[in-house]
């Protein structure tokens, strides 16, 4: 009788160790995400009005160097690998303005967009006493909303109404992020757009303000990247 209390014992431990192992095996992480939105390329920023045409009647960007503002909500399954490695799948959802005080300018036309990621990264994570600091980058795939031009300035803006950008983005994910006590982090997490984004057009345009005169060609040419640099808030269960 004793031998069989003792093998039922023994069976129990190695049970509750194989659940023990699982549930560190698999971990949730929800995320929030808060910071700077940003555009680089040739064509960067957002049209300012009043520069409609360069010397070769071509529509030229204005550089607004105003930082825009991103926010984020996601999930990540992170699932532990040999010794400090991890593989994080994952999806969020974001929100973003390329500039909060150009969307109060007389004609100005701000790139503000939703979009859904799907991310995977790869972890290492570094022991810090009882706590961690965790490395990840992977790639991460966007789906945009489907944002268009608005010229209040002159109705007859070829571009009102048209797509600016192409709808899938791709990039990396960078990330480090601090780990105290059971369930809480924080840390800093980057979004770096590979793809070229803004869709090219060649146009014909008559300015309402002249509306004698000859039509001209214009176009819409060049590269914009979608970036972001935010702080993150998580708790993993």
């Amino acid at each position: 009788m004793k031998r069989i209390l003792f093998a039922a014992a023994i069976l129990l431990f190695s049970f509750s160790a194989i659940q023990a192992q699982e549930i560190k095996k698999f971990e949730s992480n929800l995320m929030i995400n808060s910071g700077t939105f940003f555009e680089t390329g040739s064509y960067a920023g957002n049209m300012n009005w009043c520069e409609l045409f360069s010397s070769t009647n071509s529509l030229r960007p204005s550089y607004l160097l105003l930082p825009g503002h991103v926010s984020r909500l996601s999930y990540g399954l992170d699932i532990r690998m040999s010794g400090r490695w991890s593989l994080m799948p994952g999806a969020g959802l974001r929100v973003q303005t390329a500039s909060l005080l150009g969307m109060f300018a007389i004609g100005g036309d701000v790139d503000m967009m939703a979009a859904a990621d799907v991310f995977c990264v790869l972890r290492y994570h570094i022991p810090v006493g009882e706590d961690q600091i965790i490395i990840g980058l992977g790639p991460d795939v966007s789906f945009l909303s489907k944002g268009t031009y608005y010229i209040d300035a002159d109705p007859n803006d070829p571009r009102n109404g048209k797509q600016k950008f192409y709808r899938f983005d791709y990039g990396i994910q960078p990330s480090v992020t601090f780990r105290t006590g059971k369930h809480w982090q924080w840390g800093l997490e980057a979004n770096f757009g590979l793809r070229n984004m803004r869709i090219p057009y060649e146009l014909s345009y008559t300015p309402s303000w002249q509306p004698d005169a000859e039509p001209a060609q214009v176009s819409v040419k060049g590269s914009t990247h979608l970036h972001t640099i935010s702080l993150t808030c998580g708790f993993n269960f």
